[in-house]
């Protein structure tokens, strides 16, 4: 009886002993996690602080640029149409541990100022089938209005819902990336090069051909003399310009919808989007700073500021 008790006691011990180790190992395994957490919050506020350098070190290279040609309109035109190729070139940016990218605004399509005809256009372009084209933004147009009645090739709610889907939204696109929601964009590639919910007229010296060929009053043809011209580096300066080197039907269709095209192109972006992206520690935790930069006499302006964006 003595030896079983004995031998009870030590079991017992034995779990104890287990039991506390246990409890020091989660003790443990909590402590290394919240000194994790907090290593990577520090980490995350540096990386945070730095990307905030960053773009002001890039907006000092920006308003150098421009005071530096404050006394000549044309070239301050000039400078603050290549602000990307600026940046890109500069020793001053280089230097800083970021990564700095410039696009400008309205080197997209922005899907929710585009009427009907420069959405067709767009989508004709970037696909083979007419068909397909029309019904993709007669999806996109549904997935945008207000009201319940679906276009001919496109879809309302009662369409999303049947196929367990989320349903259209009825207002304006939130993000680029939504677009995949809509119907017969789930499968078709490479349009978030073409298309973002940014503001601004169609910058025609940036935009792909894609969305220069959705412009109102251009002919392939003069797509085609722009794309060459600015693989050449030249920049349109001038809209007027572009009728110049065109065949007869060419100019007749441009100067015939001159005065749509002016209201939603520009030869000088309305702004810029500046992104600054940092990393900080080990593994490194990354913050990313966008700003939307607009011109404002000899200094490039903030009027929008995102501390994370897609």
């Amino acid at each position: 009886m003595r030896e079983r008790r004995r031998g009870f006691a030590l079991l017992a011990t034995l779990w104890v002993v287990i039991a506390l180790a246990a409890l020091g190992a989660a003790g443990s395994l909590a402590a290394h996690r919240a000194i994790d957490t907090s290593r990577n919050r520090v980490n995350l506020t540096r990386a945070a602080w730095r990307a905030e350098g960053c773009a002001e070190v890039a907006r000092a290279v920006i308003d150098d640029a421009l005071r530096g040609a404050a006394s000549d309109p044309a070239r301050g035109a000039a400078v603050w149409d290549d602000l990307d190729t600026l940046v890109a070139q500069s020793a001053t940016i280089a230097q800083s541990k970021c990564r700095i990218h410039l696009a400008a605004a309205g080197s997209r399509l922005d899907i929710n100022a585009a009427d009907e005809e420069m959405l067709r256009a767009l989508f004709r372009f970037a696909t083979p089938s007419p068909n397909e084209a029309d019904s993709l933004a007669d999806a996109l147009l549904d997935w945008r209005d207000a009201d319940t009645l679906p276009r001919a090739g496109g879809a309302e709610s009662a369409w999303y819902v049947a196929r367990h889907r989320l349903a259209p939204r009825d207002g304006p696109f939130a993000d680029r990336r939504e677009l995949h929601r809509v119907r017969g964009f789930e499968r078709l590639s490479g349009v978030d090069s073409l298309v973002d919910v940014e503001p601004g007229r169609v910058a025609i010296n940036h935009a792909p051909a894609a969305v220069v060929a959705a412009l109102p009053g251009l002919s392939s043809e003069s797509v085609s003399r722009l794309v060459l011209a600015r693989q050449r580096g030249e920049h349109v300066r001038d809209l007027i310009a572009l009728a110049g080197p065109m065949s007869a039907d060419a100019r007749a269709r441009l100067m015939q919808r001159y005065a749509k095209l002016a209201t939603v192109v520009t030869t000088e972006p309305d702004a810029w989007i500046l992104t600054s992206t940092s990393e900080a520690g080990q593994p490194a935790a990354a913050a990313t700073l966008q700003l939307r930069l607009v011109r404002a006499g000899s200094r490039a302006a903030i009027v929008r500021r995102r501390t994370c964006c897609p």
